[in-house]
């Protein structure tokens, strides 16, 4: 029983972590599940470190030290999406996607709730013909590309040519990198190109950025999606999403899906088939 507890008690430490849309230093994370469970501080300090030591949770330090979910290790963030480190071994069962991921300061490891949201949607389209029965494997853009994650797990589940853009120099870089490392440079292209200047058009756009950018960006993301194409957005939280989503609406999408974790959302529109 008491197992049982401490079990349940790891799990919300690292749900609390994960799911919170700014950094926790390890005294917060003790206070939320203290006031959520009524466990001890004990129980809840030891929990920690029991994550620690099993390399879900590191700590972090910019002046104060900080609870962050950990990516030093393999982490299963879908049915078949697995990310880890290019150091570390796994073995995959053979229907697992692995992608690797140099760890720097450009955003997107896999750990926000943000970039697994759209993995796990990723995951589940090319799974199925739901999301996808009218939308060619062609071209795919990934717009503020970060690391390369999405990218990557695009060209590994399907897609014939991607395209990832930021303006982030050090995102550039790490993009490239992880592209390399991932031996996808035939079928990833990374560059600095504003998306106001992309003329191409693609059948499925993703978009892990704010709300205010994703705002500003619509009518070009809405111009660049093909009929018959999917737009996935995501990198906004529960507060003000549906103003954000009835702006893509009145622009002709249509909402095939709508996914959320721990305030964080995502969105899966559709551009349709204008009729003959």
């Amino acid at each position: 029983m008491e197992d049982e507890m401490s079990g349940d008690i790891k799990q919300r430490v690292y749900d609390t972590v994960v799911g919170s849309n700014h950094k926790l230093t390890p005294v917060e994370v003790e206070k939320m599940v203290a006031a959520e469970t009524g466990a001890d501080r004990k129980v809840i300090k030891a929990a920690i470190k029991e994550l620690v030591f099993e390399g879900l949770l590191h700590y972090s330090f910019s002046g104060t030290s900080f609870l962050e979910i950990s990516m030093d290790k393999p982490v299963r963030v879908s049915r078949r999406i697995v990310i880890k480190p290019p150091d570390k071994t796994y073995i995959s069962d053979g229907n697992d996607i692995v992608i690797d991921i140099k760890s720097g300061p450009a955003f997107g490891d896999g750990g926000h709730p943000s970039t697994y949201l759209v993995l796990r949607v990723l995951d589940s389209m090319f799974s199925s013909s739901i999301c996808i029965k009218d939308m060619v494997l062609l071209k795919a853009l990934d717009v503020g590309t970060g690391t390369g994650i999405l990218a990557m797990a695009a060209a590994k589940l399907g897609m014939k040519n991607v395209v990832g853009i930021d303006i982030d120099p050090i995102a550039l870089f790490e993009a490239e990198r992880n592209v390399r490392i991932n031996n996808l440079t035939e079928k990833i292209t990374i560059c600095n190109t504003p998306l106001e200047e992309i003329t191409s058009s693609f059948s499925l756009i993703m978009a892990n950025i704010g709300g205010q950018t994703l705002e500003m960006l619509r009518p070009f993301l809405v111009e660049r999606i093909e009929e018959g194409g999917v737009l996935v957005l995501s990198g906004f939280t529960t507060d003000g999403c549906m103003t954000l989503l009835n702006t893509y609406l009145r622009s002709g999408l249509i909402l095939i899906q709508r996914d959320e974790e721990r305030n964080w959302v995502c969105f899966v529109l559709s551009k349709p088939r204008t009729s003959l």
